[in-house]
């Protein structure tokens, strides 16, 4: 099976055994301690352009497909839980017998298909593009369940394999269910608060009031200008912007102001 490795992985030398992912040449791992180590072709040609959100795509499938599943959120509402024995309170183990890359599905290409007995999850590895509202409408008309992971922080320049795989698999900030039950609006309780998503410019916005009173506010898929839209109303009323939960957080005290800003950029029913 072929497997991408990065050059930290390989032994030095024509021992790796490693091929060019483009043209398929044998590779030359270059671990020498002047320079930075890389890869060269055999011939010495010039090296082949790749772009590094290809290779991340596929160093994504390879440990997932290797660790055999991977953590996830809890689940998002019940048609999650039962199949997957996905936990609806703690972040849960997903299990996974077997897996399917890039499987045409319709007019849906998931980067991954995970599955547990007859049950299948989608899993979407996003850099630079990301499931936008017309691929979640086609997702919620053939009622499939999928999970995208947001790897944007894993530039070329601080590219660590380990540190990659460890958010892959066990990290939990990076990803989001992006399944709903309903088409626009859906009121759920769990953890002691309230979670409702509303729709603007077609993109889900998750609204959550939390246990001590403040608002977290998190746009589901990437979209730049609903982006915008979130970051002007949470900065009115001064949020503060959590990297690791990638969410906005409104001090409780304007917590009805920006809720009812909010309400007035949703799309109308």
């Amino acid at each position: 099976m072929n497997r991408l490795v990065h050059i930290s992985e390989a032994e030095r030398g024509l021992i790796c055994n490693c091929f060019c992912a483009v043209c398929n040449e044998r590779m030359v791992a270059k671990k020498g301690e002047e320079r930075e180590h890389h890869f060269a072709h055999e011939s010495n040609k010039a090296a082949c352009v790749v772009n590094h959100e290809t290779l991340l795509h596929k160093f994504a499938k390879r440990v997932i497909q290797e660790a055999g599943g991977l953590i996830v959120p809890p689940d998002i509402n019940h048609r999650i839980a039962a199949p997957f024995k996905i936990s609806q309170n703690n972040p849960s183990w997903l299990m996974l017998d077997h897996i399917e890359e890039e499987k045409q599905l319709d007019d849906i290409r998931p980067d991954l298909i995970g599955y547990t007995g007859d049950n299948q999850v989608l899993i979407e590895v996003a850099y630079s593009s990301f499931v936008d509202s017309e691929k979640l409408a086609k997702l919620e008309a053939r009622n499939l369940l999928a999970l995208e992971i947001d790897l944007r922080a894993f530039h070329p320049e601080n590219f660590d394999p380990e540190m990659t795989r460890e958010a892959i698999i066990n990290g939990i900030d990076l990803k989001s269910w992006l399944f709903f039950p309903e088409e626009l609006a859906v009121v759920a309780r769990k953890l002691g608060f309230i979670e409702e998503i509303v729709t603007i410019k077609g993109i889900w916005v998750s609204v959550r009031k939390l246990p001590f009173g403040d608002l977290a506010i998190k746009v589901i898929a990437f979209n730049p200008e609903v982006n915008a839209i979130v970051k002007a109303i949470a900065k009115r009323y001064y949020g503060r912007w959590r990297q690791d939960y990638k969410n906005w957080i409104v001090p409780s005290r304007w917590v009805n102001h920006a809720i009812n800003d909010l309400y007035a950029e949703a799309d109308q029913i």
